[in-house]
């Protein structure tokens, strides 16, 4: 009887030694891809041709939070849980990250297509002047997912691409 007590007890402390081990070793490793994908200017390049997206950010936190999963897995094991109930947990998981990765991204696709079309159809270009509702201005910089407007009175006005192809924009002539 003492011994499954003792045998319990140390199942339970490795469990969360290892849950706590996935933890430091996520965090560590989040820190590591970040400092790497900064060391090749992943985000500098990305700006280049238009997408603004903190990569260095998602693919470590991404690393991180994978860990954490599979630190808790393992510490899971040694509780004696069976594989069915961790294979439901596994599931549950991965069904909230896709969730997770989906609203992050929901903004993120259709910008990126409506620019895609909106380079595909050059129907203006950068120094031309437009007209969309109550914004007026010259277009300073035309990105895949947003184009910047410059206003008469000195404004930067960042206009995502799905409103530009979504909304009437009168191209004006220069003067």
């Amino acid at each position: 009887m003492a011994i499954e007590y003792m045998t319990i007890i140390t199942n339970i402390i490795a469990g969360l030694l290892v849950v706590g081990f996935g933890i430091i070793i996520g965090n560590i490793f989040k820190v590591v891809i970040q400092k790497i994908l900064h060391s090749f200017e992943v985000e500098r390049l990305l700006s280049e041709i238009g997408i603004r997206f903190p990569l260095e950010e998602f693919m470590g936190s991404l690393v991180q939070y994978g860990l954490y999963i599979a630190g808790l897995v393992l510490g899971l094991t040694f509780l004696g849980l069976e594989k069915v109930v961790l294979i439901a947990i596994l599931i549950g998981i991965f069904l909230l990250l896709a969730l997770f990765i989906l609203l992050a991204l929901k903004n993120f696709i259709p910008n990126f297509f409506a620019g895609i079309m909106i380079a595909i159809k050059k129907r203006f270009k950068e120094g031309d002047i437009i007209e969309m509702d109550t914004i007026e201005g010259k277009i300073l910089h035309i990105g895949l997912n947003e184009i910047q407007v410059k206003t008469k009175d000195g404004d930067l006005v960042i206009i995502p691409n799905v409103l530009i192809s979504r909304n009437i924009l009168v191209k004006k002539k220069k003067n």
